[in-house]
């Protein structure tokens, strides 16, 4: 029996159930984890990951100097649990577009 399915202008009310600023007002605390980290994390190569960035299916890093960039945990960690559901690519990019839009309400003291 397959999932039925849907397209992507019904799966608005689908990222709520991926709402991992929850999490933050909960008391957990923003992490950015390295490159390094995010490839163990995903299982994946240098190469697929930067593949998929540019697909739109993980959360671009952002800089935290110069010539370096971290990515934000709980968005990575997101994505894998999207993945982990079984979710399809055009779900995992609408999240991946809902968690950057969501890093404009992040800022010290703000209620969630």
């Amino acid at each position: 029996m397959s999932a039925p399915t849907s397209n992507v202008a019904d799966l608005g009310h689908q990222i709520n159930e991926f709402n991992f600023l929850n999490l933050l007002s909960a008391g957990n605390k923003l992490k950015l984890i390295r490159k390094v980290e995010v490839l163990a994390l995903t299982c994946m190569s240098k190469s697929t990951l930067h593949l998929k960035l540019k697909d739109g299916l993980y959360a671009p890093s952002i800089s935290i100097g110069d010539r370096a960039v971290a990515f934000i945990e709980h968005e990575i960690l997101a994505v894998i649990a999207a993945q982990i559901q079984g979710r399809s690519k055009e779900e995992i990019r609408l999240l991946v577009k809902e968690l950057v839009a969501q890093r404009q309400c992040l800022t010290l003291g703000e209620q969630l």
